[in-house]
């Protein structure tokens, strides 16, 4: 794993403990766990979330990439934004 990618996972573990792990304080995310399997995230996070991962790191996120493949788990993102990064 690069460094690039460990923060990104990092940044994204952080975002989802403030913004939403807070209302699941019994549930410990991996990082290759599902956010709306789990119920952690609903659409109207799923998009906030997006949103977050757009302006943080700066990216251009056409609609046919926001996909849960792409931003359904930390891995998924971490994935997600070195690819586009590259």
């Amino acid at each position: 794993m690069t460094e690039a990618t460990a923060d990104v996972k990092a940044d994204m573990r952080s975002f989802l403990q403030e913004n939403f792990l807070y209302m699941h304080p019994g549930v410990e995310l991996s990082d290759s766990d599902d956010f709306l399997a789990l119920g952690i995230i609903d659409s109207l996070g799923f998009v906030e979330l997006v949103e977050e991962v757009q302006s943080r790191y700066e990216l251009t996120i056409d609609d046919v990439e926001i996909t849960e493949e792409n931003f359904g788990s930390i891995d998924a993102i971490a994935k997600f934004v070195a690819s586009k990064q590259s």
